[in-house]
Order: structure tokens, then sequence, then C-alpha cells
């Protein structure tokens, strides 16, 4: 695991020392080793974080015609030498990158099994490759300058090195309505990411991105065999332990986790260490569940209990790292908890992070079959009755005062049945009053414009798929990839050091999964059936019969801890940005500090939180104009 850099430029100077400055800033990613390879007035390098291969893994490597270097790790490289007869200097995984595309160009993407972020340099054809995994589990951002390429694994590495990038209108509006940014989108003008599971190519000062991964689901090619869920991820974190160093794993206690942890430990020739969060606040506390867990399993178990005033001091560390506006405070814990796994000398931690998406173990999912249910005859007194077996556990839905209310707000989104969207309306509802606290053309980042840039990425599928899968690949092109993955993923973990590994998304894995039948993985509205099932004889029935409880933490209320308010929360008042509308802050502000009330409702600690992170953004670049990092 590294943190990558370059810098390719049409002017012939030393540009190592930019790309050491890009390496600089993003240290963290790779304390163990750094390096730096130039080739005429182009320069390429690394931070490496030594985890398999240790001795002889250094990168970036050059040949007589490639430089070549990456952020992540093959766990099928070993078995690519054996069936493509490669011959490699180094028994290492970006020596079998470089050999399997001499071989096989572009296409050699489709036979890796990782996560992983790749550059290749063409030094004769002066053409230079980029590679992202198809999940985006590791990041890579580009910035175009007249006619040069800077390339990194983090926004900062760019913004260090050019000081006139601005933070991009576009970036909040898309935060505000999907809670994240969407495709090539960041939270910074001209600065794009490569998209999950896409290649780009730098010819001619020109970059040229294109899709190479394969469709995550093919209807026609259903398999009518049994597959198990379970032999598929055993299998899958088989492949995944890999290095030369421990690991660990988090254990959140659903169901995702524990029969993760249970599958490593069985795997594993040494005691097994997990790691969970637990708080202050009772209402997001999910401690007794863990311990139960972690009992169950006999691990070694560490819990960090995390505080409102922990949540308030760490959100602007949290959001240097992130990059990103942040719609909730939820990456704030992991920053920390990936520390502690840090400080005990881990370098690798698993995570159950995907399950929800592939095995549909989200509400919205559900909340999508009950709303198409409902929509075929409106009038239904029984039907939206079901939204309350399925949100049992809000209390906007225990009283019927209250739920009458909201059965309205459901009803009138019963229309577009045929949009590809549809599963998704209810969500974005919100984002009129959330975007009412920034400063925002909403003619121009219309809720119609949004869809339709998202739909040019992922509606290639629309006439293959059922109405599951839609809001499946909603949820890898929005919030998987460049929230969970990244913002509470990747860069939570690699703040501090730690690489995240994720089996729920091992490309074999998921390519097996795909082929069950949506209504075979879940039924009804019970979430992950099938494999709820399979661990029925495996976990005690308390842990595998728990229902889905989304990962939370404090919000807004966290800013004002003490019942007192922060000096974070007084800085967004004092602060003059323009894209925030001061005067609904204030409002929002006065309602937080006179409410009684633990929680605000969603809506308005949405706005609050994605205000705060503007702010830590705003000063994150002041920053690193300033030199300080």
């Amino acid at each position: 695991m590294c943190g990558v850099a370059g810098y390719l430029s049409q002017i012939f100077k030393n540009n190592s020392e930019i790309v050491e400055k890009m390496l600089s800033v993003t240290r963290y990613r790779g304390p163990d080793e750094v390096k730096v390879i130039s080739n005429e007035n182009n320069s390429f390098g690394t931070n490496r974080l030594s985890i398999e291969n240790i001795q002889f893994g250094q990168q970036p490597i050059e040949t007589k015609k490639f430089i070549a270097g990456f952020n992540g790790e093959i766990f099928n490289y070993k078995s690519l030498i054996k069936k493509h007869n490669l011959f490699v200097n180094s028994n290492s995984e970006i020596s079998v990158i470089l050999s399997l595309f001499e071989k096989f160009n572009e296409n050699f993407v489709n036979l890796l099994d990782g996560q992983f972020a790749i550059y290749i340099y063409d030094k004769k054809k002066k053409k230079c490759f980029f590679f992202r995994d198809i999940f985006g589990i590791r990041p890579l951002f580009f910035y175009k300058k007249n006619d040069d390429l800077f390339f990194c694994s983090e926004i900062k590495g760019i913004l260090a090195v050019n000081k006139e990038i601005e933070i991009s209108a576009k970036g909040l509006a898309q935060t505000c309505f999907f809670w994240t940014c969407v495709g090539q989108q960041t939270a910074f003008e001209k600065v794009i990411q490569l998209p999950p599971g896409n290649f780009a190519i730098w010819e001619n000062n020109k970059l040229k991105v294109r899709e190479y991964r394969k469709k995550f689901f093919n209807n026609n090619n259903i398999n009518k065999k049994k597959i198990s869920i379970l032999d598929s991820l055993n299998q899958s974190i088989k492949s995944q332990i890999h290095g030369e160093v421990p690991h660990a794993s988090y254990l959140s206690g659903g169901i995702d986790s524990v029969a993760m942890a249970f599958l490593l430990k069985e795997n594993l020739d040494y005691d097994l260490s997990t790691y969970s969060i637990s708080f202050d606040n009772e209402e997001y506390d999910e401690s007794y569940w863990q311990e139960m867990s972690s009992n169950f399993l006999n691990t070694k178990h560490t819990t960090l209990k995390i505080s409102d005033e922990d949540i308030c001091k760490n959100f602007e560390k949290t959001v240097f790292h992130a990059e990103t506006f942040l719609f909730r405070t939820a990456p704030v814990p992991l920053f920390l908890l990936s520390k502690k796994v840090s400080e005990d000398g881990f370098k690798v931690v698993f995570s159950g992070e995907g399950a929800d998406e592939i095995l549909l173990g989200y509400d919205i999912f559900f909340e999508n079959r009950i709303r198409r249910f409902w929509s075929r005859n409106k009038d239904s007194k029984f039907r939206p009755e079901l939204l309350r077996k399925l949100y049992y556990y809000l209390p906007q839905f225990k009283k019927s005062r209250y739920f009458s209310l909201i059965k309205d707000f459901y009803k009138n989104q019963l229309d577009k049945l045929d949009s590809f969207f549809f599963s998704h309306f209810v969500r974005w509802s919100q984002y009129n009053q959330v975007i009412s606290y920034f400063n925002i053309d909403t003619k121009k980042y219309s809720p119609e414009n949004m869809m339709e840039d998202l739909f040019k990425i992922i509606g290639n599928q629309e006439k293959e798929i059922d109405t599951d899968q839609k809001a499946q690949l909603i949820e890898f092109e929005t919030l998987l990839s460049n929230y969970l993955l990244s913002s509470q993923g990747d860069r939570m973990s690699m703040a501090n050091s730690v690489e995240g590994r994720y089996p729920y998304l091992g490309k074999t894995f998921t390519e097996k999964i795909s082929r069950i039948p949506s209504k075979e993985k879940a039924l009804g509205i019970k979430t992950k059936s099938l494999f709820r099932k399979e661990l029925h004889n495996i976990l005690p029935d308390k842990i595998g019969e728990r229902p889905k409880v989304a990962y939370q933490a404090p919000e807004a209320r966290s800013f004002f801890y003490n019942n007192k308010k922060s000096k974070e929360s007084e800085r967004l008042l004092d602060e003059d940005l323009n894209l925030i509308n001061k005067e609904n802050i204030k409002n929002l502000d006065k309602k937080i500090v006179m409410s009684s009330s633990n929680r605000l409702g969603f809506r308005e600690n949405m706005g609050y939180i994605i205000a705060q992170s503007y702010l830590c953004l705003d000063q994150m670049k002041k920053n690193l104009v300033k030199g300080k990092f």
C-alpha cells in the first residue's frame, strides 16, 4: 500500500522537486520509503507502506521502455506469474503489473484481482496510462494546467504545488443532492478523479478517460447452480490474507463483520485482534452487540469510546484527510479507530464494507420494493404500513400522528415509476432544504441536471437489469465508491498508515454473487435473507437475526458539546465563505442551541455538517498554499 504522485510536463526542468513536495504532504500513506524517478521532463514518485515483498517491492520501477508504480494490492499476482508464464525481475506486484501490460496492453487490467491505482509511462511513445480498481477502493486524482498534468493519490499533493485551485460549487451541490461527489467530480475546481473501473491515457497533452470494467450484472447469465455466499466469502478472505505483516479486523457487531471475522480467524495462524467504536451517547452506541460478538469469536478485542467532544475536535483533521465535503460526522470515529489500530502495530485491517451493497442489506432497497408495490394501489391503507415494519426502529414511524405526515410525503413520491432513479427519489427529496444553507445556482445545479450527469455514468445497463440492481448500481456509483470506501475507508485508514481490506468487494466474490437473482438474495423486506440462512448454524441466533442498523455518529450537536458552543461552531459564523448562506446558517445555529433534543432533523444535520466541512476545506487549502501541512 502506498501513495503515488507524478508531474508530466512539456518544459524541461527539475520536476523531481515538485513530485517530492507532492509526496511530502501525503507521506503518511507510505512512511517506510520514498522514491522518485525522472525521465526527461517527467517525474514519478511513490511513498511506500511495506506490506508485501518488503525486501524487493520498491517502486516506482524503471526498465528501458517503462516507468511504473502503483498504490494498492494485487491479490492474485503470484498465480498470474504461473498462469501467463511471466518473466519478472523480482517477485513483486509492480513487476507483474508491468509484465502483464507488455503482454496484453490495456486489457491486462481485467486480469487483476485487487484494489489499486496504477500508472505506467511509455518512454518511447511518451504516453502515460492510469488504471483504477472497479469499486474505486484506491484513489487517483488529476489536474491539468496548460499542457502539463499533475497526478496524485490525494488532492492535497496537487494543491501544495498549485495555489490557484478553488473549491467547487458543483462538488458542493452534488454532495447536497447525492451525499457525495460523483463521476470525475471532486470538491475542487478542475481537479478530477479517475472513476472506479476506468483507465486514462495521457498523450499529446490530452487526458482521455475510458471505462474498462465489465458490467456488474448479467441477467442473461444467471447461475442455476447453487452458489454459497459463505464459501465464496471464505475464498475471498483467503485471497486477501496477503503480505508479510499481521492483520486485524473491524467488528461492528453486525452479521457482515462477525461473519468476516469468524472466517478470518479460521484462516490465520495467530490470534485475531478486533476493533470497535462505542459512543458516550447511548443513542448511537452498539457496544452491547460488539461485546457479544467478540466473546463469541474469542478475539483480542479493543473498543474505542468516542465522545461528542472527540468528534468536534477531530473533525478538521478528518476533513483534511477526506479532502471533500462531508454530510455526516461518521468518518471521524473511523479516523480515530485506525489511529488506535496503527498504534497497536497493525498495517492491515479487514472491513465488512461493501456487504450491504452486494448482498442487499440497506433499507433503501426494500423501501424501493415497498414503494413500487404501493404505487400499484396508491389509496391502499395497508401497503404503506410495510414502511412502519421496515423502519420499526425510527420514532417518527412508531407514532401514528407522525406516520400520517410521513405517509403523505411518501405518497407524493410514487410517480415516475419508470425512472432509473425511482429508488432514490425519497432520499434525494431533501435537496431543496439542504441547498438553502448555501449560495448555489439551483437552476444550473438542478436535480434534473445532476441526475442526467449520473445517468451518463451508469445508464448503459438500463434495459438489462431489474429494479433492485438499478438501486444497487446507484449505491455503487455514489455512496460506496466516493464516501464509504473513500471518506470512511481509504482516507481514514491511510491517514494513519493502515491499509483496509474489503473481502466483500473481492473480484471473484462479487462476480459470483452478482449471478444470484435479487429475490433469492433477499426475500420480501428481510435484509440479506440468503446470507442469514447460511449463517444460521454458525453464528448465535441473536447475532445472525439482528436487523441491519446503519452506522452513525453524533452529528451537529457534537459542535455544541457540554451544552456550550465550541470554538469550531463560533468559527463557522465568523468566517466569510462565498458559498455559505450566512443568514440561514446563523438561524440553524440558533436552532441547535435552543433545541432540547439530541437529534435535529436529518436535513438540518446534513446542512450543518456540510457547512462545517466546507469551512475545513477552505482552511486546508489556505494552509497548503502557505506550506503548512
